[in-house]
């Protein structure tokens, strides 16, 4: 996913002097079957891109049976305020045209990107006008040509097959919690897990990571390794031959140009459900809840706080406007933990040299994860680059497989995920940036002596305003 908006991104660039170098590609790795009589053929105004993360392998001449790991709708449209974008369940309950009642990902198996386009009309009444099938091999070597991505991870992932059987093993992972870089394969290995919670946080997880690495890579850098992103390009990706076109071609990289500074909105479904049917696991959504995701994702969001200009942006952009607030209470959800606190900063201080936040306060019911929480040293980006002390305390919310909230703290004062806040409120002396996401509040963040500070919410933004500010607000320095 992550490449296909860059490799758009690169295209815009160079389309105007190479288009017909970018229609030539385009037009020897199309998708087979005629996929272009199942999409929507107006492509005068915004347009809705589906993209499908795919692990055929290379040279694999069998269509489908090939599985998806992968399926997200991204709709440019530069009258609005953000690049909406939805993730498909692979799980989701739908119903498939030929097939009847089935797992969403079953149509991809069935009959490729054509039937996939055609499921997607059926249940979310949602028309398609391109689309991008992307292997594994191509995200890990695009997330390589431009240098990596830091991202924030909420917890610890690890899984090793060593002593399993077969029919127990799925991929290993080994990526502990904290702010940090992924590289290359690493970084495949965090947006393809889904074992230990599901596809819902596997979605979260791919969405975060989409709007991390958005957030970091600008114009410039994309320019920069245009050559290497084309060549991915051509390896990895296979399109509908209708981008081929010169007028089509030229319509979409104009889209993606104006829609290039605009931040990425994950749309969710409000009702999810993971009942399991007939002895299998599934994703359910009401038909009230498919059509509000579908509405947002054509009409976009009422979002809250304002919505800032990204990475590489050409639009004018000003800082936010400070607001003061009163110290907010314990809501009644939590609790003060004063001395557990203090043992995650014990934990967190090993190995390490700044600093240590701690909080004070806790949601009920959570547990702190003393396998997660640690101290570590991590390399700053850009020219001045050079090792710093990070620490990450984690604790996980009851009752739920995969949602984690976290106090991360690293010896940088300009880290890339804490560009461009929404706002800035100042309470009882200090200044604190706040980072809305989808309405939601998804990290509060404070700066000390060159330091960086922050709460993150969970991946599902599970916590609420008042929770994340009585959060942030109760951390102590530990002694």
């Amino acid at each position: 996913m992550l490449l296909v908006i860059v490799a758009a991104f690169v295209a815009s660039l160079t389309a105007f002097s190479q288009r017909q170098d970018v229609a030539e590609t385009i037009k020897e790795k199309a998708i087979k079957g005629n996929i272009s009589k199942y999409l929507d053929g107006a492509t005068g105004g915004p347009q809705t891109m589906l993209l499908i993360g795919s692990d055929r392998r290379k040279g694999d001449k069998s269509a489908y049976g090939a599985r998806s790991d992968t399926m997200m709708l991204v709709r440019l449209d530069p009258s609005k305020n953000v690049t909406t974008v939805l993730s498909i369940p692979r799980d989701l309950q739908a119903t498939i045209p030929g097939r009847g009642v089935a797992k969403f990902n079953e149509s991809y198996s069935d009959g490729g990107p054509k039937l996939v386009v055609q499921t997607i009309k059926e249940t979310l009444g949602l028309k398609v006008n391109h689309v991008a099938e992307v292997d594994f091999h191509g995200f890990a070597q695009a997330v390589d040509a431009i240098k990596c991505v830091y991202i924030d991870v909420d917890r610890k992932y690890f899984h090793s097959n060593v002593g399993l059987v077969y029919g127990e093993q799925f991929a290993a992972i080994n990526i502990k919690a904290g702010y940090q870089k992924l590289c290359g394969y690493r970084a495949l290995d965090y947006v393809r897990f889904r074992h230990f919670d599901s596809d819902i946080y596997r979605a979260a997880r791919q969405q975060s990571f989409l709007r991390q690495s958005k957030q970091q890579v600008g114009v410039a850098q994309l320019f920069t390794n245009a050559k290497k992103l084309k060549e991915i390009l051509a390896d990895n990706i296979s399109t509908d031959d209708r981008l081929a076109s010169g007028k089509n071609l030229q319509r979409f990289l104009t889209l993606a140009v104006k829609s290039a500074g605009k931040p990425v909105y994950q749309v969710q479904f409000d009702d999810l459900a993971t009942p399991t049917i007939g002895g299998a696991s599934y994703v359910t959504v009401s038909n009230a809840g498919l059509k509000k995701a579908a509405r947002t994702f054509l009409k976009g969001p009422r979002q809250k706080g304002e919505v800032p200009a990204e990475t590489g942006s050409t639009a004018a952009t000003s800082a936010p406007r400070k607001k003061k607030a009163r110290v907010p209470g314990l809501p009644g959800s939590m609790s003060y933990a004063k001395d557990a606190g203090r043992k995650q900063a014990g934990l967190a201080k090993i190995r390490i040299n700044m600093p240590v936040f701690y909080p004070t306060a806790i949601v009920n019911g959570a547990e702190y994860q003393d396998a997660s929480t640690r101290g570590y040293r991590m390399t700053t980006a850009g020219r001045g680059r050079k090792r710093v002390s990070a620490y990450r305390i984690v604790a996980k919310l009851s009752g739920s497989p995969g949602d984690y909230y976290g106090v991360q703290g690293v010896n940088w004062n300009d880290p890339p995920i804490l560009k461009n806040p929404s706002e800035v409120r100042r309470i009882k002396g200090r200044d604190y940036e706040l980072f809305y996401e989808g309405g939601k509040l998804a990290l509060l963040a404070f700066h000390r002596d060159g330091a960086s500070y922050w709460v993150s919410n969970t991946l599902l933004r599970k916590l609420t305003e008042k929770q994340m500010l009585a959060l942030v607000t109760s951390l102590r320095l530990s002694g």
